[in-house]
């Protein structure tokens, strides 16, 4: 059975690479103002003509995810990052791959600047974790309080995760303007019931890619956690 799952998995990336290329599919602290953008082109702007930021709401990372779960840290290994334009969908311009965004300590994620993106509306942002079967495609840590124990526990998955969001931002000639995503973490966490999670030899908890809880945390993560907004023009 469990070789029928991962070759799922190999069908399940062979349709998130057709919907990276060609734009299909359906939706559900960050950088300021001021602060260094990653460019598509892997130059670093203050100014893009359009950039992408993030952010982590209700809580900052690390911090205090309600129900006795603290975070510690959030890794997406993004393969590849799309915003897609009403007038050209397949807008290379307008995407960028192999980009890392990571909370912890001290740690936020660049913003990521389309220098060239041409003037027009945006209406969707599709992004893609992908470790390739080689590495986790995303990673949560952080520690949870079971019976009034204090527990480390790591969440982490080799499958795909496929991010669609729609979203409304317009490029006017000469002008700049941001769009945000949010990740929402608390919305998957206070969901997962912790007892279901593996021992690990240390004595921490771990949630891993083929468990039977991760099904149910993974479609959350899919479709609670993400959200989008345009930031407005700069």
């Amino acid at each position: 059975m469990q070789g029928a799952v991962r070759v799922s998995h190999f069908l399940v990336r062979g349709w998130l690479a057709c919907l990276v290329a060609t734009g299909c599919g359906s939706s559900p602290s960050s950088a300021g103002p001021d602060a260094p953008v990653a460019t598509g082109d892997g130059s670093n702007t203050t100014t893009p003509a359009l950039s992408v930021r993030w952010a982590t709401e209700p809580l900052a990372i690390p911090g205090d995810a309600g129900s006795n779960v603290t975070i510690s840290r959030l890794l997406f290994r993004v393969a590849n990052l799309r915003v897609i334009g009403d007038a050209g969908p397949g807008d290379t311009r307008t995407s960028v791959d192999a980009i890392q965004l990571g909370w912890s300590q001290g740690v936020t994620p660049d913003a990521v600047g389309f220098a060239d993106a041409p003037t027009g509306l945006y209406s969707r942002i599709i992004l893609l974790a992908d470790g390739n079967l080689a590495d986790y495609s995303w990673e949560i840590g952080g520690s949870v309080k079971l019976d009034n124990v204090a527990t480390a526990f790591a969440i982490h998955d080799r499958s795909p995760l496929a991010i669609s969001l729609d979203t409304s931002a317009t490029l006017d000639p000469g002008q700049a303007t941001a769009l945000t995503v949010t990740v929402r973490i608390d919305q998957a966490l206070q969901s997962l019931d912790f007892h279901q999670l593996a021992h690990t030899g240390d004595g921490g908890l771990a949630l891993d890619t083929f468990d039977d809880a991760m099904s149910d945390f993974r479609e959350k993560m899919m479709t609670n956690v993400f959200e989008s907004h345009e930031s407005g023009h700069q």
